[in-house]
């Protein structure tokens, strides 16, 4: 089989292969924090720049394509007109092709995003995504004002700067860009409360993916005010959102009182709530699908009401800082639950609440439950209560009318009102099961699988 080295590849073959990874790094910065490896590569240099240094033939066919400059990564820690020429000649390098953007700035150079903005204003109608984190600056004085014009093809604008956003003293909305393809739109909580509702529904009529970020640790802590504003914003989204995700939203119950006061809710197709679990009995009945993320709280879910219509939840590294307690009587007629990479902590307590007896009750909250997933993605292992799993499946049957060893379930013989059993169990990387705990299960369940890690 004959070898061929990386440097003997066509041009086109590189180019298409720089293409690609600029993509997938594009794709990453739209939809989440950029991974470390994707924010500044060798030399601090970004991507394109680093990529110029392989070789002589690379950096030729680097400087003759101008899609691969079309991501300007710029970090403001230099002087101004340093900044000045780096963003004008990235943006000359790009031609015509849309642009995508990323500022960050530093705190101790306040007027850099100014000049950076004054560079990307005649650009505007090539924008194809623009984020900004520690743009506090450019919020508190009129530099956003810089950006006001047409902007058709920008799709994803985030805002962000989840440390001094709350030195802001002029709250006035400064968001004058006209982009109504935006589908990406991630903002901290001030911004988002203080957004002007006919702005938004001008720009959100295409929206796929809202982000509201509240801060870290105790800045997520939102007065009622606030909340109350926050849902009315997202009352002004003229379509339903596919996607919300309410980033360290922390709530009182003096708060929660006031929003149920106020008559207003938290609507999305799907919402994600991480790190804080306070807003979920603000988000209203018809919401099909709840993501919890990185929450050591899971304890509470014994004590708030899921939304009527959900059918879905879905626990993402979670864990529970609290002793179990006996759960209340709020019930759950959702029929799917995911756990992912959870400590065991927060599992026990699904367990519990989907029927497993706690100090000798059983209780089923969560009857029409049906289907089960626990997954250990990466290298994540899953330690699972075995006595507990197999208390919480015989629990369902015995509820359900079923004796043990009936065999396999059947879904037509559970009334619409009873518990029903569990009929979809995966496991994707747990602890090794024996043969005799293996033949329990699929005795038991009548779609089973079990999957451990090999070390």
């Amino acid at each position: 089989m004959s070898q061929c080295s990386f440097s003997s590849l066509p041009a086109e073959t590189v180019f298409s292969i720089l293409k690609a990874v600029l993509e997938d790094i594009v794709k990453d910065d739209m939809m989440i924090t950029p991974e470390v490896e994707h924010q500044m590569l060798a030399g601090g240099l970004p991507f394109t720049h680093t990529m110029a240094l392989v070789c002589r033939r690379w950096r030729d066919i680097v400087y003759s394509a101008p899609e691969l400059w079309t991501r300007i990564f710029w970090i403001i820690n230099v002087p101004e007109m340093e900044g000045h020429h780096h963003i004008n000649s990235q943006l000359e390098k790009s031609g015509s092709y849309p642009v995508h953007l990323t500022i960050f700035n530093s705190w101790s150079h306040k007027r850099g995003i100014r000049v950076i903005l004054h560079c990307i204003a005649p650009h505007l109608q090539r924008l194809k995504s623009l984020r900004m984190a520690n743009f506090y600056e450019a919020h508190n004085q009129p530099h956003l004002d810089t950006l006001k014009g047409y902007a058709p093809q920008l799709q994803s604008l985030q805002l962000t700067d989840g440390k001094h956003i709350h030195h802001c003293t002029n709250l006035k909305s400064r968001l004058k860009l006209d982009c109504p393809a935006l589908r990406i739109f991630h903002v901290d909580k001030i911004v988002a409360y203080n957004l002007n509702h006919q702005w938004v529904k001008n720009n959100l009529t295409h929206i796929e993916s809202m982000t509201i970020s509240c801060g870290s640790g105790s800045d997520g802590r939102t007065c009622s005010v606030q909340a109350v504003g926050l849902c009315r914003t997202l009352e002004a989204v003229p379509r339903r959102i596919p996607c919300l995700t309410l980033d360290n939203l922390q709530l009182s119950d003096s708060g929660m009182a006031i929003i149920n006061q106020a008559g207003v809710k938290i609507g999305a197709d799907q919402v994600i709530l991480r790190e804080s679990i306070d807003a979920l009995a603000a988000i209203e009945d018809v919401c099909q699908t709840i993501v919890i993320e990185q929450c050591d709280s899971i304890h509470d879910l014994q004590t708030i009401s899921l939304p009527s219509s959900l059918r879905s939840l879905e626990l993402v590294g979670c864990g529970s800082t609290e002793p179990l307690r006996v759960p209340d009587t709020r019930t759950w007629d959702g029929d799917t639950v995911t756990i992912t990479n959870s400590h065991s902590s927060s599992i026990e307590i699904i367990l519990h609440l989907l029927g497993a007896p706690f100090n000798d009750h059983s209780c089923s909250l969560w009857r029409h439950v049906t289907t089960l997933k626990l997954v250990a993605n990466g290298d994540f292992v899953l330690n699972l209560p075995m006595t507990l799993l197999k208390a919480m499946i015989s629990s369902r049957q015995g509820a359900a009318g079923q004796d043990n060893s009936s065999g396999k379930n059947e879904e037509d013989n559970v009334g619409l009102e009873s518990v029903r059993p569990l009929m979809v169990f995966h496991v994707h990387g747990g602890q090794p099961l024996s043969l005799e705990e293996r033949t329990w299960f699929e005795k038991r369940v009548k779609d089973f699988v079990w999957d451990y890690k090999r070390k």
